[in-house]
């Protein structure tokens, strides 16, 4: 199990769990589609500032402070 941070663009992985979160933070990654189990691939690392990710076919942006909090392992 590692963050979402550890992983690496290209990368597939399969959410687990948040990690120390708030809940109005938490509720705001489940409406995007963050629920255990769903598939989702890192497309660009934080070089930009945030990490993108392609989840439900959509792209999200997010900043490394809430993806230190997402729970993922490689699929």
């Amino acid at each position: 199990m590692m963050t979402l941070l550890n992983g690496k663009e290209n990368t597939s992985l399969r959410f687990l769990a948040f990690d120390n979160i708030a809940t109005d933070e938490r509720k705001k990654l489940i409406d995007l589609g963050f629920v255990p189990g769903e598939e989702l691939k890192i497309l660009r690392d934080m070089k930009s500032g945030f990490i993108t990710v392609l989840l439900k076919g959509g792209k999200i942006a997010l900043d490394s402070n809430s993806a230190s909090k997402i729970l993922v392992k490689e699929v």
